[in-house]
């Protein structure tokens, strides 16, 4: 592990720790809400943290590409590639994760493609053609935003995350993570591999020194194919929801009291900059997607909301 790694490690663990202890603040303050020592704390803790951040952006400034490899194995793969296989396949990649990069951010899919601004940001491109069993390099940019978050870096963790989960019930959530647009190209890319019988390998050392790996056969292909593929996708139902905010979380959770209902929003790390401004009691109006999914052990519906946001 190099010494920029260990740095960004350590900083994303003092983050969690300090977020965990805010967390606990602003139960404690919302429960004596006149406490000064709470109030100045909360102050101090909040304040730690945007410095926490800030060499945390600065740690990750000093790297400047993601660099995911992917390894092909099968007919054809000796260290070279058709031409429309390679196209094929890296417009699988970059439409997989600009469209996840896209969702994670926004809470929803793009209406017209992915702008060319987060194209830029991304910086997606082929980089090089290793030698042996055909391996293609892809670099990206990997410069986080004003909150320390490097968005193909979150584009990333959740791609493995759908690859490598086996659980249905956890596929949905994750597809609920990513959107659909996202799902469909990776499961066509997918597709593309299984029909030319191509064993897959995909691996990516992360700035935080944890290195990614899914897949190395054929079967890996198949099965992660097959469980996308099947997958049955509702189209969620954009919808505003209207109450006052009864609890905030930093792991993704918002809720608001509407009428009698207590209702549970969630969202993106990435959109967490938008929830800061929120504080507890205030009125809301949310934009939010409405996922409805049918439990045949409970015979009920299910219902969800995910946080939408603009940039």
């Amino acid at each position: 592990m190099t010494e920029q790694a260990n740095r960004i490690d350590w900083l994303e663990r003092q983050l969690a720790q300090v977020a965990s202890l805010i967390t606990e603040d602003e139960k404690r303050l919302a429960a004596e809400p006149n406490r000064f020592s709470l109030q100045v704390s909360l102050r101090s803790w909040q304040a730690h943290q945007e410095d926490l951040r800030q060499e945390l952006r600065q740690a990750k400034a000093a790297l400047q590409n993601e660099v995911i490899q992917l390894r092909l194995s099968g007919r054809r793969m000796d260290g070279s590639i058709p031409l429309k296989l390679l196209s094929k396949v890296s417009y699988g990649i970059n439409r997989a994760l600009s469209y996840a990069a896209y969702h994670l951010r926004h809470g929803r899919d793009p209406g017209r493609g992915i702008p060319e601004t987060l194209a830029q940001e991304l910086d997606l491109r082929l980089s090089g053609l290793a030698l042996g069993s055909t391996r293609l390099v892809f670099a990206g940019n990997v410069a986080p935003d004003m909150a320390g978050d490097s968005i193909l870096e979150g584009a990333l963790e959740q791609i493995f995350e759908v690859l490598k989960e086996p659980s249905e019930d956890r596929i949905r959530d994750l597809v609920e993570t990513i959107g659909i647009s996202a799902t469909k190209a990776l499961s066509d890319m997918l597709g593309e591999l299984e029909v030319q019988e191509l064993s897959a390998e995909l691996l990516w050392p992360a700035p935080n020194s944890k290195v990614y790996h899914w897949g190395g056969s054929l079967e890996a292909v198949r099965l992660a194919h097959k469980k996308l593929s099947k997958h049955e996708i509702r189209e969620p139902e954009p919808v505003s929801l209207f109450g006052e905010v009864t609890d905030l979380k930093e792991n993704g959770a918002l809720y608001i009291r509407s009428g009698n209902s207590k209702l549970k929003i969630s969202y993106n790390r990435q959109q967490y900059h938008h929830i800061q401004k929120y504080t507890l009691g205030m009125p809301v109006s949310l934009k939010v997607l409405k996922h409805v999914r049918f439990e045949p052990l409970s015979d009920r519906e299910i219902v969800t909301y995910k946080l939408v946001t603009e940039d």
